[in-house]
């Protein structure tokens, strides 16, 4: 960060306070320069015309520098600003000056459209003074709005779902643009205290040169975010905001699904519902607020994206819900694809189905969320809190046989509490902090046939961070336990999991027990890096005990491993003769169990760079090494993965233009003959206040050995009483994604997505796995004696290793499959005043499964209009109250 010119004491009479010295000193003994801002009597009028009087009398921040190109060079154009505040809020007054104006750019976006088509000024608040949080505020000369909340010193924990109440004004003239922004206190957290100091960062990207300017300027070379940021002062007699606001909501539905059966007691193929229910926010005090929701509604959110799943992974969805969204960085705890808290397991769908159990049964999709409470905040002494509780109800599965008799409802979720809490301390203005955190999941299980599910599940841990020798490294480790309990039943599942396969035959560090009724385990892990100047590094290491058992409020997918890392990069951020930038760096990965079988031995080198047109440019090499997997026999034996190489590439133009596009490349092959191609073709468009992107996925794939099923069977005494059969998959996936919007003006947008997709898998070459911790097959009806039989009017198939000898035939569907799927979703947006919004959203949904695994995309893509649709519309209105 730049050193002030200015002495301490020379900043405290700018600032008209009495401050201590080392509130605007770091502990590093730099001395950012400091912004004061003025207290006005009259508010200036929000119109984009800074002819108050009150902003003659502010003073000028100028000396904006480059980010991005030319690192620290001067700004090719010239920028002022100016805060004042009155008792209710912050104003600031942003003079953008452009020696082209015909050349800014007037794109209307939607809000919290953070992209690089536009010009846009911000302005970045570390109001805790933590060096650690940052409130971002944007505006475009359009007038386009965007927010955010950046936690952890880093720009990459952008949160833009925190939508704060404030306005926006702005014009453009002969000299440029202007920016007129106020935001009220009770949108802001901050500590208490007569004399406030701030950190600030001004920002602003010029759309026509390509540039990204800021105030003040540190290099790119240099580590953090909010810890860069210059000092705020001025900020006296703040009076405490008053922060009550009140989000009540009203929502109507209805559903009309094509195909229904008419003879359907609970959906002939239209029905209707409303709901309602209320959001509130109120601030305790200045620096903690209490958010709470009875009853939310979720319906104009956008629509998970299909996917085909093969693999005993589960598929992790990004959170939509706004609730969970907003702040939910400050409750997140993990590392290395262990989160401790996953907020998608808060209205989940039911654990249990009745699917299939009657002819007609109605369950709902998802646990339906009674109320939920979370408190977040910062104190004075640097901790940082967050703590949220959440119930979840009853939910119950109607039967009905084929006459429309009913049968008694089946209880299919229970009643569940969760329960997060998360806290950290900061020292040193932020550069070392140590954090704790945990978690409580109960349920209310009365009914015998929810014993699958523990009955309570705990988890823990704390974290530290520590930067040292003015930032340039970084040390951070975590240490985690879990402990879960129910009936033998929940336990025996727990053990048997895709994370853990406890029962793995050819093991002898995992102790398997039926009759188990609790289970506990721990996670740690340490790294060290350097992250400043040119040239930097990563290592470190951990493990995960087969004990650790966190999804039932986080996500994992496998335990039973320990793990070394370490990486070295070269970047460059000064313009060549070729590059504007670039990036090369390679990194070394490998793990092994807990019995000490090694798993996996990789590397990957990785390059990136933009050109000075603009262009960017991106390639990776990787090689994994032979290892040895414990998962894919699915809790039996070990297996050999041929060592593979893993080359890709992408090339995208420059995102500046009306039209750009995106298009990448990755290969595959692995020594046994298995293969894959992914192409990702991408364009966008756009031009005013409409933007349209097109996206594409194509991946061929051939995998020689893929699961399929297994059957026990003692005369398989070579892998342990157990007989594994694989097959030869060939796999086709399209996946399409098309997305737009228009920015019909300030306020109002409308926005649209649809995903058509297709997948389909030809199964050939079945075969026997015959050697534990190698890669040995008997292919059925080529090896031996072998047989392999298919019964076309029942679809399965029956494989005998031995034709008529001991071993037990085995049976099985066919696996062949093909998927289509579309999903679309429209929603119009109105924010009818600030904060009131609403919603009127159309969602049309089908989806057909079926064995025929031929693939014909552009044949596939027009069947999918046939498929019987589901159609939804839905009404909702929302109106903010603020006391």
């Amino acid at each position: 960060m730049v050193f002030s010119t200015l002495c301490i004491g020379l900043l405290l009479p700018q600032a008209g306070q009495s401050l201590p010295d080392s509130t605007l000193i770091h502990t590093d003994g730099r001395v950012p320069p400091a912004i004061t801002a003025i207290r006005t009597q009259q508010p200036p009028r929000l119109d984009g015309v800074l002819d108050d009087d009150v902003w003659s009398r502010a003073v000028a921040v100028t000396g904006f520098r480059r980010d991005d190109p030319n690192d620290g060079q001067p700004a090719a154009e010239r920028t002022e600003v100016r805060i004042v505040f009155d008792d209710r809020a912050l104003y600031v007054g942003a003079r953008l000056y452009d020696s082209q104006p015909d050349g800014i750019s007037r794109r209307l976006n939607r809000r919290d459209t953070f992209e690089g088509f536009n010009d846009e000024f911000f302005v970045v608040f570390d109001t805790y003074h933590d060096h650690r949080t940052s409130f971002i505020f944007g505006v475009t000369p359009a007038g386009g709005r965007n927010d955010a909340i950046a936690t952890g010193d880093s720009r990459n924990t952008l949160d833009d779902s925190w939508d704060p109440v404030w306005e926006a004004r702005t014009t453009i003239d002969a000299q440029g643009w202007v920016a007129e922004m106020r935001i009220p206190f009770s949108q802001l957290r901050f500590s208490a205290g007569r004399d406030q100091v701030w950190g600030i960062l001004l920002f602003r990207d010029i759309f026509r040169a390509g540039e990204a300017v800021d105030w003040p300027w540190t290099s790119q070379a240099e580590p953090g975010f909010a810890s860069q940021f210059g000092h705020l002062l001025g900020l006296t007699d703040i009076p405490t905001p008053r922060r009550l606001e009140v989000l009540p909501y009203a929502v109507s539905q209805g559903t009309f699904t094509e195909g229904a059966d008419p003879a359907n007691p609970f959906n002939s193929g239209a029905t209707g519902d409303y709901a309602g229910g209320v959001d509130l926010k109120y601030g305790i005090s200045s620096d903690f607020t209490l958010d709470v929701t009875l009853n939310p509604d979720f319906g104009q959110v956008d629509a998970d994206p299909a996917v085909v799943n093969l693999t005993v992974l589960e598929t992790q969805f990004p959170e939509l819900r706004p609730f969970f969204i907003e702040g939910s960085n400050i409750l997140q705890f993990g590392v290395g694809g262990h989160s401790l808290y996953y907020s998608r397991r808060i209205g989940k769908a039911p654990s249990r189905s009745m699917e299939g159990s009657v002819a007609y049964v109605d369950e709902p999709v998802a646990t339906t969320i009674i109320g939920a409470a979370k408190l977040s905040g910062r104190t004075q002494s640097g901790w940082s809190i967050g703590v949220l509780d959440a119930v979840t109800a009853n939910e119950y599965a109607q039967l009905a046989d084929v006459d429309g008799a009913r049968f008694p409802d089946e209880l299919i979720e229970p009643l569940t509490n969760y329960g997060i809490v998360r806290a950290r301390k900061d020292f040193g203005d932020g550069s070392s902090q140590v954090g704790a955190f945990a978690s409580t999941v109960h349920r209310d299980i009365s009914d015998p046939s929810l014993d699958f599910l523990t009955r309570s599940a705990y988890s823990g841990g704390v974290d530290f961070l520590h930067r040292f020798q003015q930032n340039t490294y970084t040390v951070s480790g975590i240490v985690a336990f879990s402990h879960v309990r129910g009936d033998p039943a929940a336990l025996d599942r727990v053990q048997r999991s895709s994370a853990r396969y406890f029962q793995r035959p050819d093991q002898d560090h995992l102790a398997y027990d039926p009759t188990r009724t609790s289970l506990s385990g721990a996670l740690g892990l340490v790294s060290l890096s350097e992250n400043n100047g040119n040239w930097t590094f990563n290592l470190g290491g951990g493990g995960s005990h087969p004990g650790f058992e966190i999804n039932d409020a986080g996500i994992q997918f496998k335990v039973d491993n320990l793990v070394a890392f370490g990486g070295v990069a070269r970047r460059w951020l000064q313009p060549g003769k070729v590059f504007r930038s670039a990036r090369i760096g390679t990194d070394i990965n490998t793990s092994m169990n807990f019995g000490g079988t090694v798993m996996r031995k990789a590397v990957t080198t990785r390059f990136n760079g933009q050109l000075h047109s603009f262009w960017n440019l991106g390639a990776s090499v990787a090689f994994n090494a032979t290892g040895r997997s414990d998962r894919a026999t699915r809790g039996g034996p070990l297996m050999e993965i041929p060592a593979l190489w893993n080359v890709g590439a992408s090339v995208s133009s420059d995102s500046r233009k009306v039209v750009s596009f995106r298009a990448a490349l990755a290969t595959m092959r692995r020594r046994d003959g298995t293969w894959a191609i992914d192409v990702g073709p991408r364009i966008h468009v756009r031009s005013g206040a409409l933007g349209f992107s097109l996206g594409s996925s194509y991946v061929r794939s051939r995998t020689e050995a893929f699961y399929v099923t297994q059957s026990a069977d003692p005369t398989a005494t070579g892998t342990y009483g157990g007989r594994y059969v694989f097959g030869r998959l060939d796999r086709s996936t399209l996946d399409i994604t098309l997305r737009a919007d228009w920015a019909v003006s300030r306020n109002l947008t409308l926005q649209f997505y649809g995903q058509p997709l297709v997948d389909a898998g030809d199964y050939e070459g079945f075969k026997e796995f015959t050697t534990p911790s190698g890669y040995a097959f008997l292919e059925y009806g080529v090896d031996g004696a072998s047989t392999i039989g298919y019964d076309d009017a029942a679809n399965r198939y029956t494989v005998d290793a031995d034709g008529e000898g001991a071993a037990a035939p085995i049976t099985f569907s066919n696996p062949d499959f093909k998927v289509r799927s579309l999903r679309t979703n429209l929603v119009l947006r109105w924010e009818y005043r600030p904060g009131s919004t609403l919603f009127l959203a159309w969602s049309q949904d089908s989806f057909f499964v079926g064995p025929d695994p031929s693939f014909q995309p552009v044949r596939e893509l027009g069947d999918i209009s046939g498929d019987d649709q589901q159609n939804v519309l839905l009404l909702k209105v929302n109106y903010w109250l603020s006391y």
